[in-house]
């Protein structure tokens, strides 16, 4: 069976959307309005899916044959542990030396051997929820400099939510051994051919923490690294094999079902937007909101950090920035429509054709602000991104095509609404490259592109203490 990477093209903004009645591995991140009778989005299809959406009027290209990507990206992970040696320093972990996928092993001796070798600046942070499968995940803080970790900003990153999407482990081992390996050393930081003094590092770290988290769905990552076949259009409905995208929750019949962890988050969880209650389905939102261990953890860590006011998490693919807000457009000047307020509740998350009946088209309400601050933020990132190599990235608003609830990135940002005693976090999302597993050699690339972005986002937010702080 054959397996087309394609570009699907629509009239309208309704064509497009109407592709969620079709079963098919969207990648909404990817979707782009071209012209005004233009909309494209990219995603897995096999021919038999391809046919049923010419039949359907759409018009499509195929971008890649991706049939034989699953074999091909396996034999670029090594399926041992390079790093089981105490021996291993900071820059060993970088891309630069790796050169290839990390596995899960890998990644979490990474973490424990820096947290030994460098006890005054990484500390380990194993997590309380273990997965369906029982493994621990752990996460890592640090934090520099004579101010201590509670009384500095934090920035939370993380990564490989979704199983298929390896590179955002990669990534963020890369920031974390790069900027340990500066610090400690007091040298700059390089990346293609943007570069950070060593004073931006020391700068950045002395007023900044970093709290990362490079592993959030380990089952899902195993199963994708020990997977390469897909037998039938409904292993691609479900996401079977190499494509597996959710966690490995188990169903009734003890065979996995999987939850899209970037579904289960209290934000509008149940609404219907941009999810499925269909345990089969790619984006199943799961039984309840953070019924998920996975997911459990990352909520654990926003509530015992307070001092998080920045979340940066990491996905593939489409080239994007994103922020606030990802459930309907923004809008800064109207604060009764918001999500909690249920009046709404009936029209949140459709496109205007689509809301006959009301009064006014329904727009999420952010602060003027928060909006700004999130745009500046994210552009100055692409900035740095751009540096590197010259590739740039789309800085938008997560609901710029597609509408979606029960993200991380929502959640993380609502929780100083749903309860003003929590602190305000400042959220993005990267859609990093233009494939879910790029071939290594362009992943090394993007590595270096987003570690740019997040170093940047590191540096600006030391500023912002200058200026104004952010503990609010």
């Amino acid at each position: 069976m054959r397996i087309l990477q394609t570009v699907i093209h629509a009239a309208s903004l309704d064509k497009l959307h109407e592709l969620e009645g079709y079963d098919l591995d969207i990648v909404r991140s990817s979707a782009v309005q071209l012209t005004e009778a233009d909309y494209s989005v990219s995603g897995l299809l096999t021919e038999e899916q391809v046919e049923q959406l010419k039949k359907a009027g759409y018009s499509l290209e195929i971008e890649l044959d991706a049939t034989d990507i699953p074999a091909q990206r396996l034999q670029e992970v090594y399926h041992g542990n390079r790093y089981e040696s105490a021996g291993s320093h900071a820059g060993d972990y970088t891309a630069e030396k790796v050169r290839g996928y990390m596995t899960v092993d890998e990644i979490d001796n990474t973490l424990t051997q820096l947290n030994r070798q460098y006890p005054e600046l990484v500390s380990l942070i194993t997590l309380p929820n273990r997965t369906w499968e029982n493994r621990t995940c752990r996460a890592v803080i640090l934090s520099a400099g004579p101010r201590r970790a509670s009384a500095k900003p934090a920035i939370l990153i993380t990564g490989n939510v979704h199983a298929r999407e390896w590179g955002g482990s990669d990534i963020c081992l890369n920031l974390l051994n790069k900027l340990v390996e500066a610090y400690t050393r007091k040298v700059p930081v390089q990346y293609g051919n943007k570069s950070f003094a060593y004073e931006q590092i020391k700068q950045a770290l002395d007023a900044v923490d970093l709290i990362i988290f490079p592993e959030v769905n380990p089952d899902g990552k195993i199963y994708c690294q020990n997977n390469h076949e897909q037998r039938s259009t409904d292993d691609m409905v479900t996401g079977n094999g190499f494509w597996w995208r959710k966690n490995r929750r188990p169903g009734a019949d003890g065979t996995p079902m999987g939850v899209d962890l970037n579904r289960n988050f209290d934000f509008l969880w149940g609404s219907g937007i941009g999810t499925s209650t269909d345990t089969r389905s790619l984006t199943y939102l799961g039984p309840a909101p953070f019924s998920e261990p996975e997911s459990q953890n990352i909520k654990y860590l926003l509530d015992t950090y307070p001092q998080i006011r920045f979340y940066a998490d990491i996905h593939s693919y489409g080239q994007k920035i994103l922020y606030n807000w990802g459930d309907d457009d923004n809008q800064t000047v109207n604060p009764r429509q918001n999500f909690q307020n249920h009046e709404y509740d009936a029209y949140r998350g459709s496109a205007d054709s689509e809301a006959p009946m009301m009064r006014e088209r329904y727009r999420e309400y952010i602060s003027p602000q928060d909006e700004k601050l999130e745009r500046e933020l994210g552009n100055r990132m692409n900035e740095a991104l751009k540096a590197v190599r010259g590739k740039s990235y789309i800085v938008e608003e997560s609901a710029k095509m597609y509408y979606t609830s029960g993200t991380t990135q929502d959640y993380a940002y609502s929780r100083h609404l749903t309860d003003p005693s929590k602190p305000k976090v400042y959220s993005y999302t990267f859609e990093f490259g233009t494939e879910f597993v790029p071939p290594y050699e362009e992943m090394q690339l993007i590595i270096a592109d987003i570690s740019s972005a997040l170093t940047e986002l590191t540096y600006a937010v030391s500023q912002l203490q200058v200026r104004e702080p952010v503990n609010h």
